[in-house]
């Protein structure tokens, strides 16, 4: 009897290598953080980005019918999406809730680019072969 377990994880390598190989996209993550003290020249809080990721990525639109929500009295559409980031790579298991990831590159869509998103979600999972994170688009253009 085989251990599948054992099997799978042996083929992890590989697995993430092929999830990896179609990450053709590149994206910058960013958490930004606010200080107490406003900017002089806007009176709002000062910001500060930290880039938490940068690299390879795949971005697809995770819903087929987009919802539309009223904020603030504006109807806006909102639709979900998944950003695919490698496991392994440097900064990718520090992507929390509310950081903000930019797609710079869109290889074979440039419409896909630039893309706002915030990250609404993690993802952890023991066989994974790519960080799929939820998140929600705040400007494409």
């Amino acid at each position: 009897m085989t251990d599948l377990g054992a099997d799978i994880a042996a083929a992890l390598p590989d697995l993430r290598a092929a999830a990896e190989s179609k990450m053709v996209d590149t994206c910058t993550i960013v958490e930004i953080t606010t200080s107490g003290d406003p900017d002089p020249e806007t009176s709002l809080p000062a910001e500060t980005h930290t880039t938490v990721y940068e690299g390879r990525c795949e971005y697809r639109a995770a819903d087929t019918q987009a919802r539309s929500v009223d904020s603030a009295g504006r109807q806006l559409v909102q639709q979900g999406a998944v950003l695919k980031i490698p496991v392994d790579a440097v900064g990718s298991a520090a992507v929390r809730v509310g950081h903000i990831a930019t797609i710079t590159l869109a290889t074979n869509d440039s419409a896909s680019a630039p893309v706002v998103v915030t990250v609404s979600g993690t993802h952890q999972q023991t066989y994974a072969t790519a960080r799929r994170l939820p998140v929600e688009v705040t400007s494409s253009g």
